[in-house]
Order: structure tokens, then C-alpha cells, then sequence
């Protein structure tokens, strides 16, 4: 075998796992940019308050919501079908997940705080599952929704 064909039968190989590389190395970055993103503008966020509790008392209030959807790109969706081969927690989708947690609570209170409330209580999440786990495409809402209050 040549050094031609040698390399013409190795060269899906190398292209798939240079793809692959390629997809953690953006994927991973753009992970820490959306961290470091959210850090800020959480600190940005100071004394506004966010609250479980089902109501405050003597406060006026107004429905609030925030929402984002994370898609799962191809690298984590293989990596997903081999840890299901040996069991355990699926720790980046965690991570995507708590992001996407952070993320719709941000866009919420961000909304609330630009329309001059002071908190928002009664949080709550709600995730879905946007295509079933056969598709190409794959990825999950979540919603933040809770009451806006004006002191």
C-alpha cells in the first residue's frame, strides 16, 4: 500500500476526529464566553431581589417570564450515546442545562428590572424536550416565569 492510498484510507478518520476537536475546542469556548457573560450580568443585577416565596406581601404584581433554548451539538450527542453504553451522570448536558437554567432566570429578572420592579418571587422553571432523542436535532426550552413586584 502506498503512502497515497495509505492516507486516502485513513482520511475519514482524521477528518471526523479533526471535526471533533474542533466542535469541543468552539463548543467549549463559547460555553466559558456564556459563563463569564452571565456572571456579569448577574453581579449587574446587585439588590434586585429573586424569590421562590408564593407571594410578597402588600405588593403589587405583574407576570414576568424569560426563556432560552439550548441545542445539543454533535459532539455532546455522541458522547451522550457512549455514556449511555456505560452508565453515569451526564455531566455536560448538566452544565448546558444549568446555563440554560441561569440563563431564562437572567432574561426574567433582566425584563422585571427594566420595567422598574424591585423582585420578582414566585419563580419558576419549567424545561421541554424541542425534537425526540432519534432526531438530528435535538435541544430543550426552559421557561422562567414568576411575578414582577413594585414595592
Amino acid at each position: 500500500m502506498s503512502a497515497f492510498e495509505t492516507v486516502a484510507f485513513f482520511w475519514p478518520l482524521i477528518a471526523t476526529l479533526a471535526l471533533m476537536a474542533l466542535g469541543l475546542t468552539t463548543g467549549t469556548i463559547a460555553a466559558r464566553r456564556q459563563e463569564r457573560d452571565q456572571d456579569a450580568r448577574e453581579a449587574e443585577l446587585g439588590e434586585f431581589v429573586l424569590s421562590t416565596v408564593s407571594r410578597a406581601q402588600g405588593s403589587r404584581g405583574r407576570l414576568v417570564t424569560g426563556s432560552t433554548v439550548v441545542g445539543f451539538d454533535y459532539f455532546r450527542r455522541i458522547a451522550l450515546v457512549l455514556r449511555k453504553l456505560v452508565g453515569g451522570r451526564f455531566r455536560m448536558h448538566e452544565n448546558m442545562m444549568m446555563r440554560a437554567r441561569r440563563e431564562a432566570v437572567l432574561r426574567m429578572a433582566e425584563t422585571a428590572r427594566a420595567d422598574g420592579a424591585s423582585g420578582v418571587c414566585n419563580i419558576r422553571l419549567v424545561s421541554s424536550n424541542l425534537a425526540s432523542s432519534s432526531s438530528a436535532m435535538g435541544g430543550c426550552e426552559v421557561l422562567a416565569y414568576g411575578t414582577a413586584v413594585w414595592d
